[in-house]
């Protein structure tokens, strides 16, 4: 890149902060703006920017390097597997107890992201789902298969 296509990205970046009035937040969204203008070339010389990578049908996901790599599973159903290898599912539980103890934990789960993870989970036969009822309504427990 010449001195000149520098200037233009560094004048880009500047106008996009340009409306920004904490010199703090500026700074940082300065730096930000310019680093990825930088690494997209800038949009000024084509012959520079990135392109993405294009998987060949036979190669693996990003998700089996990531396993390959020795690098623990996160998400919502590693979570829960984890509570099975602990027995947590010894006694029955319902959705909001798996979410209790997953908070207490310090994987805070919405309700509605931990539904899906169970019902895989289920039909891998990790888990077995029953209805159970709980004062006046039905409920699904969640037991060891």
């Amino acid at each position: 890149m010449s001195d000149q296509d520098y200037s233009e990205i560094v004048k880009q970046a500047e106008k996009a902060v340009a409306s920004i009035k904490d010199g703090d937040l500026k700074t940082i969204a300065f730096g930000k703006i310019l680093d990825t203008l930088l690494g997209e070339g800038g949009g000024t010389n084509e012959k520079h920017r990135r392109t993405k990578s294009k998987r060949s049908p036979g190669d693996k996901s990003a998700r089996a390097d990531q396993a390959k790599s020795g690098r623990k599973k996160t998400g919502p159903k590693s979570y829960v597997e984890e509570l099975i290898e602990e027995d947590f599912f010894k006694v029955p539980q319902t959705l909001a107890a798996v979410r209790a103890e997953l908070g207490n934990r310090g994987h805070h789960v919405p309700l509605n992201l931990l539904s899906k993870p169970m019902m895989l989970l289920c039909q891998e036969r990790k888990l077995r789902r029953q209805k159970s009822k709980d004062g006046n309504k039905q409920v699904f427990t969640y037991s060891n298969w």
